[in-house]
């Protein structure tokens, strides 16, 4: 995914200034097709973590100040969670409201299956979706790195469902999930499922602030 193509331009010296990296390049080190580093290359340049270039027939590449902060607390977070000096990653947001979709993906009886194997209950066929402050936006991508419970994708007739990560999580007293579709492009939003519906055991409605403690997955 993108996180390892920052990390591949922070080998070839793209940390302490630019450096100059074609496609073909990037292609023969990563083993990925360029058309997939282009699409990951404008990805990280959309989020301010890298910036680039031209140069003849190809790029300058070098990490911006926002993607050296990022790679550095990913770091960091991996070290706690490896050596388990760290139990809990705290996530701060609003509630917003959701355009159904997450009820959509939920009443999938492939996921519905693989929730109730290994996460032991079947959820309510909604989510609650919090939106994140700018600050934990990072560590929401620090999260999608970390170890969780894997749901594997599947196929219906009609389409293809991908992986999802899931972390236990408690929000205001209460035990839930936070859920993260792999290939998702919604980096601002989170969702979390549970037993019953959230929003209502909790009293919550757009616009209220919320802490979610994000345990590590033993």
């Amino acid at each position: 995914m993108e996180i390892k193509l920052l990390l591949e331009v922070a080998r070839a010296g793209g940390v302490s200034g630019s450096t100059s990296l074609t496609l073909r390049e990037l292609s023969r080190r990563m083993g990925k097709p360029p058309s997939t580093l282009a699409r990951w290359l404008r990805r990280l340049e959309e989020r301010g973590w890298l910036e680039r270039s031209p140069e003849g027939r190809g790029q300058r590449l070098r990490l911006s100040p926002r993607g050296l902060a990022f790679l550095k607390a990913l770091y960091t977070e991996l070290g706690e969670v490896l050596e388990g000096r760290e139990e809990v990653m705290r996530l701060e947001g609003v509630v917003v409201s959701g355009l159904g979709e997450g009820s959509y993906y939920v009443k999938q009886r492939g996921y519905r299956k693989q929730f109730r194997e290994q996460l032991g209950f079947i959820p309510f066929p909604g989510t609650l979706n919090v939106k994140l402050n700018g600050s934990s936006r990072q560590a929401r991508e620090v999260l999608q790195e970390l170890p969780g419970v894997m749901l594997k994708g599947f196929r219906t007739k009609e389409r293809s469902f991908g992986e999802v990560k899931c972390f236990p999580v408690r929000i205001r007293g209460k035990e839930a999930f936070l859920v993260l579709p792999l290939r998702s492009s919604h980096r601002e939003v989170v969702e979390l499922v549970a037993e019953e519906k959230l929003r209502d055991a909790l009293g919550l409605k757009d616009g209220d602030r919320v802490e979610l403690e994000v345990r590590k997955w033993k």
